[in-house]
């Protein structure tokens, strides 16, 4: 029989630990998640569906403003498990591993935790100080972090084999779809959208060309639209070709009232 919630508990940190059972992100989801449940939801015959990504999102922010934790370990069971990967499937694999009282060390090769959430997802998408903070509180059950360390070249998959009891493999799907024809490789200037973002979220790209084409429909190409728009273009006395990927840094103040940044021209086809 489930246990009773303590009525003096504020429900929003009862829902929060609700949440955290299946989801230690729920203000990084409620953000993100494409919400496909709302269309099959049951007040859809009655009203209007239940908004659960709004609901996520509030409970997810009020958690970290109140200072909400996840639970705590539990007992240590002396094994001890290797995390590749700190994406979001690597912490929670690491938060799950932790609840039953196993020892993580997570390795990640970017110098950074989050994977896709941080240099897939814009920030005025996912607020990275909000990001930070849901992984931190993943970090404080327990978790050792390797950051910076690239498997197969700082540390050989030998060397975790010998080193730990078990290897959660989680990589995530860091490599963008090319477009399937003959020309595609190689070509100028035409980079997929993964690539597109994570250039941007590194920090590498800072304008783009007068005019940008984007193929496809879904949440990475709205969002490489969305960035695109508001980087717009710099022009020049004398224009200069810029590539759409790894734009050198802005010219130096000496020549700065000489450039403008103007708005691209951004065509997102139906």
């Amino acid at each position: 029989m489930e246990k009773a919630a303590d009525p003096d508990l504020p429900w929003q940190e009862f829902a929060f630990q609700r949440m955290a059972e299946a989801n230690p992100f729920p203000s990084v989801m409620g953000r993100v998640c494409p919400e496909p449940c709302e269309t099959g939801c049951n007040r859809n015959d009655v009203d209007d569906f239940v908004g659960i990504n709004s609901v996520e999102q509030y409970v997810g922010d009020w958690a970290l403003e109140n200072g909400s934790t996840l639970p705590s370990a539990g007992p240590e069971t002396g094994k001890r498990v290797a995390v590749v990967g700190g994406g979001p499937a690597g912490l929670s694999a690491a938060f799950f591993l932790r609840k039953k009282g196993h020892g993580v060390t997570l390795f990640e090769a970017e110098d950074t935790l989050g994977g896709m959430m941080q240099y897939g997802i814009p920030g005025y998408r996912t607020p990275r100080d909000m990001l930070q903070k849901e992984i931190q509180r993943i970090i404080d059950t327990g978790v050792e972090v390797r950051l910076n360390t690239c498997i197969g070249t700082e540390v050989s998959a030998e060397q975790l084999e010998e080193d730990f009891d078990a290897i959660f493999w989680a990589l995530g799907a860091q490599k963008g779809r090319a477009l399937p024809i003959d020309s595609w490789e190689g070509t100028e200037n035409c980079i997929t959208g993964v690539d597109f973002l994570d250039v941007f979220n590194k920090g590498k790209l800072q304008a783009v060309t007068k005019r940008v084409e984007v193929l496809g429909g879904g949440d990475p190409s709205i969002d490489v639209s969305s960035v695109a728009r508001r980087l717009g273009r710099i022009s020049h006395e004398k224009e200069m070709p810029l590539p759409v990927h790894l734009v050198p840094d802005l010219p130096t103040p000496q020549v700065a009232d000489s450039i403008e940044r103007r708005g691209g021209t951004v065509t997102l086809p139906p």
